[in-house]
């Protein structure tokens, strides 16, 4: 992942992220987003689980705590086409929101690469016509990737 991606959240920074939106700074909501933060690819709740170790917290923990993040607008829940969500840290304060951009996922072997560019301003153009404003798109590819075909 580039620098551009680079939302690495230490734990002081982590508690202070929490608190601007109004959570509560506690150690599993700070290891949480520590872990999302360095993460060079989208983790499920089951793979941030897993690094923490079962004995840091349990799963549906994870759960709450993501559902608390994505409502607050600090974690970006992505579909995969997987059979459960991923998800990337969108803003690592105030001021340093994350970029946008896009992945592909290998269907065979899962492997998941970062797409930076996202050149949409023909579709941007054209809903903005209809009448529409402050657009978002969510789109991610999946295909076969060179080490699998």
């Amino acid at each position: 992942m580039k620098a551009c991606c680079d939302n690495h959240i230490n734990p002081e920074k982590a508690k202070n992220l929490l608190s601007l939106n109004g959570l509560n700074r506690t150690k599993t909501k700070v290891e949480i987003l520590v872990e999302l933060s360095k993460s060079k690819t989208p983790l499920s709740a089951s793979e941030i689980h897993q690094h923490l170790g079962s004995e840091s917290c349990d799963i549906s923990t994870v759960f709450r705590t993501i559902n608390q993040f994505k409502e607050k607008g600090l974690v970006k829940e992505l579909n995969l086409g997987e059979e459960f969500f991923r998800y990337e840290v969108t803003s690592s304060g105030p001021g340093h929101d994350h970029h946008h951009h896009h992945h592909v996922r290998c269907r065979d072997c899962g492997d998941i690469k970062l797409i930076e560019k996202c050149d949409i301003a023909i579709f941007e153009k054209m809903i903005s016509k209809l009448g529409y404003q402050k657009m978002e798109h969510h789109l991610e590819f999946t295909g076969i990737c060179s080490q699998c075909s």
